[in-house]
């Protein structure tokens, strides 16, 4: 976790725009990210369930809900954490950047969720629903939704 944490920082640091640390840590996303990794510590641990009370206390006062129960690689960026919702079965790889209102998740429940690459950008307002695979170093624009092949199920009312 702390190794995961120093790489989200390592990677602010790294941006255009950095202003130090004092000044990222005035800012909610930092929390937000500091909030998932240390909850999601206890991952398989008996404290992880009592712990997830933290985790809803965190989505209230952030307006930003990162379950512990998703997969998160190290380097992560949000800018803007207002508003983003990450399903908890969701993977997310390494060096990926978050903008604000980004929802990750499935189509209903049971359905499958998606796997995002590592180095993927996913714009504001986006949303990747269903068991899609983003690869590496791929760039969701603004506004996005990325859902599987409509092929496999025809829409209401379509002949076949």
């Amino acid at each position: 976790m702390l190794e995961d944490f120093r790489a989200d920082v390592r990677r602010y640091r790294s941006m255009p725009g950095y202003r130090g640390l004092l000044w990222w840590m005035l800012d909610q996303s930092f929390w937000v990210i500091l909030c998932y990794r240390l909850l999601a510590t206890a991952r398989g641990t008996r404290l992880h369930a009592p712990l997830r009370v933290f985790e809803k206390l965190a989505e209230f006062v952030h307006k930003c809900y990162l379950p512990t129960t998703a997969t998160i690689g190290p380097g992560l960026v949000i800018y803007h954490a207002f508003g983003i919702i990450v399903n908890g079965k969701t993977t997310i790889g390494a060096n990926c950047t978050l903008y604000a209102r980004v929802c990750i998740g499935n189509r209903w429940p049971g359905d499958g969720t998606p796997v995002i690459g590592n180095n993927v950008t996913i714009g504001t307002g986006a949303c990747i629903f269903g068991p899609v695979v983003i690869p590496d170093n791929f760039v969701v624009k603004a506004n996005a939704v990325i859902t599987p092949s409509s092929l496999t199920t025809p829409p209401a009312g379509a002949s076949s």
